[in-house]
């Protein structure tokens, strides 16, 4: 049995205070006491810890039934930022958020396959343009998230496979991930770009760690990430949401070099030039219903084939291909799945305005929590 630690205590209780802030629009003392059951005095001491770090904000009485007025509170939002940022193929976005997972900015640009240089130049660009434009100081923003293509493996931080993007095998980022820290002396949290748009997505949507949730998109290739009982699934192999690499037809062999048979099938480049599809979404009339048509077909069936393993309640859909054909590809996928499915699958297009982006941040924020609610050294 291990031993009780008193700090460990104090640290769990300051952050079910932190993160209770972080979800409510303003409270008060009393009513966080009640919440989460922790005492007053205590409670107190907390926030009078987050105000002296900036991190609390008094907004004056509030209203009662009986006695005293509460004093309000409310979480200083905007005191801390966090980087995210998605190079998913043919495009890098890159985006702040604050203290509350809101996303308070948010650049994109068209990006070459040459993946060095846009993570060693483009990158640091488009961050160093986005803080000018929104007048943050660097120093206001505590990590940096950042999700990449292809099959990752976090633990060696390196990259097992990404063909779309020009890296057919292993690559090893480390050497680019100490780059970034050294330049901009933040820690970088790097995961699977599909993995940060399921957290982005589960966090927009405000799903509970009971909640189960798909997240496939349609952009550069195809690719999902998966979320179990509120917790992020990797798979041993790191492959779990790799669905580009689904096969219908028994005639195909796989190869790591390469996209998988389904991405094959469906990736951005691939539609663009099998239907003259152009980036800014123009094609002619009979050309964008083939394409619609095409897409759907495979679409649904990935989508019905991943609800009859994972069984989910939840199901979004995203990414740049959704977005160039618009609702009739939403809406056709939901009908070929209404068809082919047991389930009763029901589909949500994504609102958020960049879940990898916010997933990325957020990713962040996470790792960065313990350093925000720790003791100042004496």
């Amino acid at each position: 049995m291990k031993p009780y630690v008193s700090s460990h205590l104090k640290d769990m209780n300051r952050r079910n205070v932190f993160e209770l802030l972080c979800k409510m629009e303003e409270t008060s003392k009393a009513e966080l006491s009640h919440i989460t059951g922790i005492s007053p005095p205590t409670v107190m001491k907390i926030i009078q810890f987050l105000a002296e770090k900036e991190l609390v904000t008094e907004l004056g009485k509030g209203e009662a039934a009986l006695g005293r007025k509460p004093q309000m509170l409310r979480l200083n939002k905007n005191r801390y930022y966090f980087i995210g940022a998605i190079h998913e193929g043919d495009f890098l976005r890159v985006g702040l958020s604050n203290l509350k997972n809101e996303l308070v900015a948010l650049k994109k640009i068209k990006v070459h396959a040459d993946f060095k240089q846009t993570m060693e130049e483009t990158l640091f660009q488009v961050i160093n343009e986005l803080l000018v434009e929104n007048e943050i100081y660097l120093s206001d923003v505590l990590g940096i998230g950042l999700g990449l293509p292809g099959i990752y493996d976090v633990e060696q931080e390196k990259i097992l496979t990404a063909p779309l993007i020009g890296i057919p095998g292993e690559m090893e980022i480390g050497p680019i991930l100490r780059k970034i820290e050294n330049y901009y002396h933040k820690s970088v949290s790097v995961d699977n770009d599909l993995n940060m748009d399921v957290l982005g997505e589960f966090l927009d949507l405000e799903l509970t760690p009971e909640n189960d949730l798909l997240y496939l998109s349609f952009g550069t290739g195809i690719g999902s990430g998966v979320i179990l009982n509120g917790k992020l699934r990797r798979g041993k192999h790191y492959m779990c949401g790799e669905v580009g690499y689904m096969t219908f037809l028994d005639d195909y062999v796989a190869g790591s070099g390469g996209a998988g048979w389904l991405e094959s099938k469906i990736n951005l480049g691939a539609i663009q030039k099998k239907f003259g599809l152009q980036p800014d979404g123009s094609i002619s009339e009979a050309n964008r219903e083939t394409a619609t048509e095409y897409v759907a077909i495979c679409g649904a069936l990935c989508i019905n084939n991943m609800m009859m393993c994972y069984d989910c309640d939840n199901i979004s859909l995203g990414g740049e291909l959704l977005d160039l054909l618009g609702d009739p590809l939403f809406d056709s996928i939901c009908k070929k799945v209404e068809r082919i499915s047991i389930g009763g699958i029901r589909l949500r297009k994504s609102t958020c305005a960049d879940p990898g982006v916010l997933g990325s941040a957020a990713m962040a924020k996470e790792k960065m929590i313990p350093l925000i609610l720790a003791e100042e050294e004496e």
